[in-house]
């Protein structure tokens, strides 16, 4: 009976990822975005609820990819491609199915990896691409849909790089260096001059990731 929480917190994620699809379907981008966020709640809470509990295992760790992939692989590329990339064609679908693509094959090598990668997520952990999406949707800003899809096939590429991010579960396997995030804040303020203060919500995700690779770069060339 305890594994019930955990469980419908997963599926929670996956029917958020439904609804975001439904939502944005039907043209209702803000409360798409908004239940992407939703998801992120839900995933957020399964794991945790699930180490407390003592009812962690396989079950639950194939049915959280298989909701990560619906919310942030699928979900997320759906609502950017309506909201950003549609005008490209066929050109702005392809960038939308290639990240959801990367998404899945992200969530497949973090499965295997379990046992051997700690202490860091290689490659962007997909809830970050799918939120900074959500989020962009969210701030207003608009840019060209080019530039909108270049953006959205690198971050599928960065799901699937050996970029180390940061995992918050304790002590780090690699050395974070101030300089790393200094430089990544002095990023964030140039974007929010640029394109304007709304874009301050995508900033945690967005920061997320640059964060982690200039933190990478240091580390692999500073040595």
């Amino acid at each position: 009976m305890k594994s019930l929480v955990p469980n419908f917190l997963t599926s929670s994620n996956l029917g958020f990822g439904v609804l975001s699809i439904i939502l944005t379907a039907k043209g209702d981008l803000f409360y798409g975005a908004l239940c992407i966020l939703g998801s992120l709640v839900a995933d957020a809470l399964d794991g945790r609820s699930a180490r407390a509990l003592g009812v962690s295992g396989e079950f639950g760790k194939e049915l959280d990819s298989l909701g990560d992939v619906v919310s942030f692989g699928t979900a997320s590329a759906f609502l950017i491609y309506t909201a950003a990339l549609q005008e490209l064609g066929w050109i702005g679908a392809l960038a939308a199915i290639i990240y959801a693509v990367c998404g899945g094959l992200r969530l497949a090598r973090f499965n295997l990896n379990t046992t051997v990668v700690h202490g860091y997520f290689m490659g962007v952990p997909i809830p970050t691409g799918g939120c900074l999406f959500a989020t962009f949707v969210l701030s207003g800003v608009h840019i060209p849909a080019g530039l909108a899809a270049v953006l959205v096939v690198i971050m599928g590429y960065l799901l699937v790089s050996k970029v180390h991010n940061p995992d918050f579960k304790g002590k780090s396997a690699d050395v974070l260096h101030k300089s790393a995030l200094v430089a990544a804040l002095v990023i964030g303020v140039v974007l929010m001059y640029v394109a304007g203060w709304q874009i301050i919500v995508c900033l945690p995700f967005a920061l997320y990731v640059v964060f982690g690779l200039i933190n990478t770069a240091i580390n692999t060339f500073g040595k």
